[in-house]
């Protein structure tokens, strides 16, 4: 039996001891008498073994409606923390594509191991190039692994010489291994200073940068990749190339809205 489960059997069973102890009109007379003796305990143990095996669905709805509750928490949480740091998340000196005044923006948490980062890119790409009233902000969150790690250190290295999305998009196009002669022979294709590049991959601002980014996750309560956050709201999963468009028309439809 899971814990959750546990805890909704245990608060399903607290219920029905409060209305099994009104039924027997058991009341304490102080704050020190218990409210039930061994022998009415016992009985109550059993009305609420029979009630639950009369009525397994009951248990079921209150599993569900506390499945609902803890979403809708983890949601408000979510929220709260990416109000708390929209400043830190769409960072004009961030990794990104687009004008900074931009109606719509949108934060990819991401990992160059991941698959479905992978198909977002095309998705993202499309985006970009049809429509230039759209900001993409990009976090790295390297959770897959010692390449991961390697690989974003090496795409902020390219941030600092000005080609970012470039090398970002020939690194998620990539199939093979991703160790440090796979990421050279990218940025020498770029026309990238590689001997730069390598120093500034392990310098202590781009791991203090990577440091942030994964924290800001956590806070969020973004678990996996990809993960997008479209003007305030946070999408999980891979959307695809139609859902990622119309949460980019959403988002703006709603700034209209509001400045209307």
């Amino acid at each position: 039996m899971g814990k959750q489960f546990q805890k909704i059997l245990l608060a399903s069973c607290a219920v029905i001891v409060t209305a099994a102890g009104a039924s027997l009109s058991v009341k304490a007379h102080d704050e020190a008498t218990p409210p039930f003796d061994l022998e009415q305990t016992q009985a109550v143990h059993k009305i609420i073994e029979h009630y639950l095996l009369e009525n397994p669905k009951i248990v079921m709805d209150a599993a569900e409606a506390y499945r609902v509750q803890q979403e809708q928490e983890q949601q408000q949480q979510a929220q709260t923390a990416i109000e708390d740091n929209m400043d830190v998340l769409t960072h004009s000196e961030a990794p990104s594509i687009g004008p900074a005044d931009a109606s719509v923006t949108v934060v990819e948490f991401f990992d160059y191991n991941c698959g479905y980062c992978k198909r977002a890119l095309p998705d993202v790409q499309k985006a970009v190039e049809a429509d230039k009233d759209v900001r993409f902000v990009f976090k790295e969150m390297p959770i897959l692994g010692p390449t991961s790690q390697t690989a974003a250190e090496w795409a902020l290295a390219a941030h600092k010489q000005g080609k970012y999305f470039e090398y970002h998009s020939a690194l998620m196009e990539f199939r093979g291994p991703k160790e440090e002669a796979q990421l050279a022979k990218i940025a020498t294709d770029l026309g990238l200073d590689v001997e730069k590049m390598k120093q500034d991959a392990k310098s202590d601002d781009i791991q203090k940068l990577l440091e942030e980014d994964i924290n800001l996750a956590q806070k969020i309560g973004i678990s996996g990749t990809p993960a997008f956050i479209i003007n305030g709201e946070l999408y999980g999963g891979y959307l695809g190339e139609d859902g990622l468009q119309a949460a980019i028309d959403k988002a703006r439809a709603s700034q209209e809205d509001n400045e209307g």
